[in-house]
Formats: C-alpha cells, sequence, structure tokens
C-alpha cells in the first residue's frame, strides 16, 4: 500500500476530507435560513443579517475562523465561491462593506438566472467521474496539500547569487491568482541575480491563471490582465485573460487592448513580441456544441468537464497580430490565422473537413481530442499555449497541449492566405497518434514551447517544458494520471530543428520526431524531483544554463548543461507563475528602469 505525506490511510484521508467541506459549507449553511439546501432569493435578500449572525466577536466583520476556519490549506475557505465573492481581496476577513454590499454580491453567482443559489453555485459537490483520477482519498489529499500549500518567506536548496556558475541574468515574475482565486496574488516585480526585488509594476486589473509580462528594449512593459473577477473567467476554458497592455515603469498605460467575449472569443495564454512593435496573441474562439457537430464533430459527453454544461463552448484557436498606436492608443489587428480553417475529419463524408487523416498530415483533426483523457479540459479541443516567433524565417511556433504536437505556421502570408492550403500546417512533431501517423507520443501537456533566441548556446533550436513526461506505471499518454504529483516527472527538451535557412521544412513521416532531434534534456528520468501538472516554461540564459520555472509553486532553477543546479529559489507568499522569463544582464530595457545590468 503507498504511503503519501500525510501519513493517512484512505478512510482518515476521507474524515479529513468531509471535515473540511463541512467548515468549508459554513457561509451556505447561515444563507440557506430554512436548510433546504437552496439559498433562495428571499435568503439572498437577507444576507447581511444571516452574515451578522456569525459575528461571535461583535466587531462588524467575519474572520476566517466565524467563517469556518480553521482550515487545512492557506485561503482554505475560499474553495467556497460565496467566501469569494465576499472577500474580494482575498485577505481571509469579510469586512463590514463586504457584509452590507453581501445580497448584491451573491446574485452575481447566479450566472444562469434562476434567481436562487444551489450547492454548484457555491463550487462544492465536486465530479464523480474525475474522482477515479486518484488511487483513493488518501492519493486526493496528497495531491491537494501540494497544490495547495506555499511557503510564507523566499526559500531555495541553491539560493541565488552562492554559485559562481550562475548567470547574471534578472527575472519577471508576474504572479498570478491560482484556480478560480482560492490565493489572489497580483505582485509583478523584477529579481536581480541575487534574488532581491529592484523593480515592482502597479497591480492592475485581475491577475488570472497564465497572465504574464515581457520587458521592452524602451523599458515599456508588455503586460496580460484580466477584465472583472475571477467570477468573469468562468465563461472561458483554462488560461482565459483578455487583456494586452503597453505601460511605463510606473505603471502608466500607453495603450491596451481588450477582447474578452463570454462564451464567444477572449485571449488567452501566451503572446509574443515581434521586431517590429506588433505582437502576436492566442485567441479561444467558441461555438456552440451543436455547431461542432454540424461541422463533423462526434459529440463527446460533458460529465468530465471542468465547467457546468450550461456554459460550456466548442473552442478551438486563432492567432492574432496588432499592431499598437502608442501616440492614439489604438489598434489594428494586421493578420489573422484561424485553426478552423484548416481542420480535418475523417468521420463523416457529408459535413465539412472530410479528409484523410495519417502520416504526412498538414491539417488538425477535430476529433483527435478526448474530453475524458484530460485533466484540464473546458470544452477545448486543441489549447494552444505558446506562440513563439522566428523572424529569420516569418514562421510562427504553436504549442498544442491536447495534440501534444509543436506545429509551423507560415506568417510570410496575407490574412486570406493563411485562411487557405498556405495556413495549412508546415510542419509538426511530437505526437504521431494526432494525426494517425504512428504510435508514438513524445509531448504530453507541454507548455513554453519556444525558440532559442541567436546568440545563446543552442540558437535555433526549440526548448520545450513537457509537463507529463513519464508516468509511474506506463499509464499511456494522454491520461489525467500523468498529470498527479506521484504519478509522473515533467521534462525539458531541447530540439534541433529539420528546417533550412529559407524555411524549408524535412518530414520523416517513419520518425516518431519527424526528424526532429532531442539534443539536451533535463529531468528525463525524474532523479531532478522536477514537476508541475500544468503551465511552466524553461528558457535558454547567455552563458549557456537553462532556467525554469514550476507554474504550480513559482519555484525558478537554473542548470548548467550538465543538469547541475546552480540556483534554486522559492518565492514567498501565494501564487502561481506561468512560465520562465530571464532579462538579460546587458538588457537596454533595464537602464529605462533605472537599474544597472552588467
Amino acid at each position: 500500500m503507498t504511503t503519501y505525506s500525510h501519513g493517512l490511510t484512505d478512510d482518515e484521508a476521507k474524515a479529513v476530507q468531509a471535515n473540511q467541506a463541512h467548515r468549508v459549507g459554513t457561509l451556505f449553511r447561515a444563507l440557506d435560513l430554512d436548510g433546504d439546501g437552496i439559498i433562495s432569493a428571499d435568503e439572498i435578500d437577507r444576507a447581511t443579517e444571516s452574515l451578522l449572525a456569525l459575528d461571535l466577536d461583535g466587531d462588524g466583520q467575519l474572520s476566517e475562523d466565524e467563517c469556518g476556519g480553521p482550515f487545512r490549506y492557506p485561503g482554505g475557505g475560499r474553495t467556497s465561491a460565496i467566501y469569494r465573492i465576499l472577500d474580494l481581496d482575498g485577505d481571509g476577513v469579510i469586512a463590514a462593506a463586504d457584509i452590507t454590499d453581501a445580497p448584491a454580491r451573491l446574485r452575481r453567482l447566479d450566472r444562469l438566472g434562476k434567481g436562487h443559489l444551489t450547492p454548484a453555485d457555491n463550487g462544492m459537490g465536486g465530479n464523480a467521474v474525475r474522482q477515479n483520477w486518484f488511487d483513493g482519498p488518501a492519493h486526493f489529499l496528497a495531491n491537494q496539500d501540494t497544490l495547495r500549500s506555499y511557503v510564507l518567506e523566499d526559500t531555495g536548496e541553491v539560493l541565488p547569487g552562492t554559485d559562481p556558475r550562475q548567470d547574471p541574468s534578472f527575472h519577471l515574475v508576474q504572479e498570478h491568482a491560482n484556480a478560480m482565486d482560492v490565493w489572489v496574488a497580483r505582485d509583478l516585480y523584477l529579481l536581480d541575480s541575487q534574488g532581491e526585488r529592484v523593480h515592482w509594476w502597479p497591480a492592475r486589473n485581475h491577475a488570472s491563471e497564465t497572465v504574464s509580462a515581457r520587458l521592452r528594449d524602451d523599458g515599456l512593459l508588455i503586460r496580460t490582465s484580466c477584465p472583472g473577477i475571477w467570477l468573469e473567467t468562468l465563461a472561458f476554458p483554462v488560461g482565459a485573460h483578455g487583456i494586452v497592455s503597453i505601460e511605463e515603469p510606473d505603471g502608466t498605460v500607453v495603450w491596451q487592448w481588450e477582447l474578452f467575449e463570454p462564451g464567444r472569443r477572449v485571449l488567452h495564454h501566451s503572446f509574443d513580441p515581434m521586431p517590429n512593435g506588433n505582437i502576436l496573441v492566442t485567441m479561444y474562439d467558441g461555438r456552440t456544441f451543436d455547431e461542432a457537430v454540424d461541422l463533423g464533430w462526434i459529440e463527446q459527453g460533458r460529465e468530465v468537464l471542468l465547467r457546468p454544461p450550461d456554459l460550456t463552448r466548442w473552442w478551438t484557436e486563432s492567432i492574432l497580430e496588432l499592431e499598437p498606436n502608442l501616440e492614439t492608443g489604438e489598434t489594428r489587428v494586421v493578420w489573422e490565422w484561424h485553426s478552423i480553417d484548416h481542420l480535418v475529419q475523417d468521420a463523416d463524408p457529408d459535413k465539412p473537413f472530410y479528409g484523410e487523416i495519417g502520416p504526412g498530415c498538414r491539417k488538425i483533426d477535430l476529433n483527435y481530442t478526448r474530453y475524458e483523457n484530460y485533466r484540464f479540459n473546458m470544452g477545448q479541443v486543441m489549447h494552444v499555449n505558446s506562440v513563439s516567433y522566428d523572424p529569420a524565417r516569418d514562421q510562427i511556433l504553436l504549442s498544442s497541449a491536447m495534440h501534444g504536437e509543436l506545429w509551423i505556421i507560415d506568417h510570410a502570408t496575407t490574412t486570406e492566405e493563411a485562411a487557405g492550403p498556405a495556413g495549412d500546417l508546415l510542419y509538426r512533431c511530437g505526437n504521431q497518434q494526432a494525426h494517425k501517423g504512428g504510435p508514438v507520443r513524445t509531448f504530453d501537456w507541454q507548455h513554453d514551447i519556444g525558440w532559442i533566441p541567436p546568440g545563446r548556446p543552442g540558437a535555433g533550436n526549440v526548448l520545450v517544458f513537457n509537463n507529463g513526461a513519464r508516468s509511474a506505471g506506463d499509464l499511456p499518454a494522454p491520461h489525467p494520471k500523468r498529470l498527479q504529483f506521484g504519478d509522473g516527472h515533467s521534462e525539458i527538451l531541447e530540439l534541433s530543428m529539420p528546417v533550412d535557412d529559407e524555411g524549408v521544412w524535412t518530414w520523416d513521416l517513419d520518425d516518431p520526431l519527424n526528424a526532429a532531434e532531442i539534443v539536451w534534456s533535463y529531468n528525463a528520468d525524474g532523479s531532478n524531483g522536477w514537476f508541475s501538472p500544468f503551465m511552466s516554461g524553461a528558457a535558454r540564459l547567455p552563458n549557456g544554463n537553462t532556467v525554469t520555472a514550476l507554474g504550480f509553486n513559482k519555484q525558478l532553477r537554473e542548470v548548467t548543461p550538465e543538469g547541475e543546479t546552480v540556483m534554486d529559489l522559492r518565492p514567498g507568499g501565494a501564487g502561481r507563475v506561468f512560465r520562465a522569463v530571464p532579462i538579460d544582464a546587458d538588457h537596454p530595457g533595464l537602464a529605462c528602469l533605472g537599474i544597472s545590468g552588467r
């Protein structure tokens, strides 16, 4: 029998979970005056009075203990949506003003206009199908213990500045909330090579999962953020944010663009600044399930989705090129690529996109993704989490986590041309199964696929953070259990790509990696204990080292080409990070911040 870090049996773990669920339900029970399991419209109207009844010390506000605490995890009470909507700043205290405003805020939780709230609106009840992904309550609790804990102070095995082999680069850290804002984190700061925070940018908007930032040569900051609060993101799959902005060092916004259309379109995950000042962004494109079926999609059950069925959509991907005007604040979309134009299905000859799928296929199988195979599915069928521009060849690299593939598309086209055969995949690798090209899948829920830039060792190669690299028990890929603590580990891969200077790609249909070659890796055998089930990334540094970040706990690690750790830092406080963002010590933008680099 497996023994987990908490040392509890399944029965003991189940009792712990039941106790925590009861504590988390404190606010719901206080508002449900007649105990019928529904907070009626009248009970919502009386919410202020009901909440004040919990104020045992009479100070006019509710502490964590008065809301059901203590909880097993920091902020554990906020797994209740009622707690989160009342405690918007995430400090654990429901202040007097929050209590007064309670009826209005609770009505916001009624997203479907029912006129009342149920336990599902409070985020409680769980998903029975998803519970099957764990080997019992003890396994589930062990995963929760890891995901929902954080350190209060900076810590690490090899703190910054202690090993002379460390690169002198800085690191841009954008902290953000974890799922559904159980933790609130919005800090954006620059770490120097000694681990000191040497510049801060003011918090802006909501920092949902996957928001990130980049520093321009002129010292301006490009960052993503989210309008509203966590509640608005429920209309989209994971990773949605909706805003990209450019800001002065003091946080003054000089340009901003928003695309946040619930159930329809939204910016998400990655962006990449281009040499001409434009910005490539990724966009979810939503349709109803019925519309998807009309396109040739074989409809799947919704019972394993992370979103309630009445809010789900079928989501494909688009890439937009934005031209920001910093003088007027205006934006032009100057180029577009839509995956919907490059689909194929072999299930129904009477529906669109019918064609052959097999070795050499340059289109995307709209029926490859099976929702039950993915832990983080919310109706999306591709989940493009990285976009990386190659200016030398005018091509774009994309990472589809659900297809387990790296895709190359041509940017040297017009938008009209990109909608036709010229916009089909120039190259793909990582998963033969995705196009019925063979049995081998190398990538599993990978993130932060990007080109190694000129001037660094390995320039022109590609780095991949392969989240679900391997698994105990030889679980097939994809499989939800590969992305759980104790069942898998992550690896970083460096690939030499089969492309010439003119951008012509070589395909080897008999090779599982389609002629790409793994020339370096880190943690391929799991011996370095490096794992995150989501987000995360890696980047090559000027001295040849590689910096990597674990998304779930903000941990940064720098390793040599031999895999030796020369820096290891876990920043204190709540929150997560999307990726590693190193800033060269001689980056021109540092001087604009008043910082002396190299």
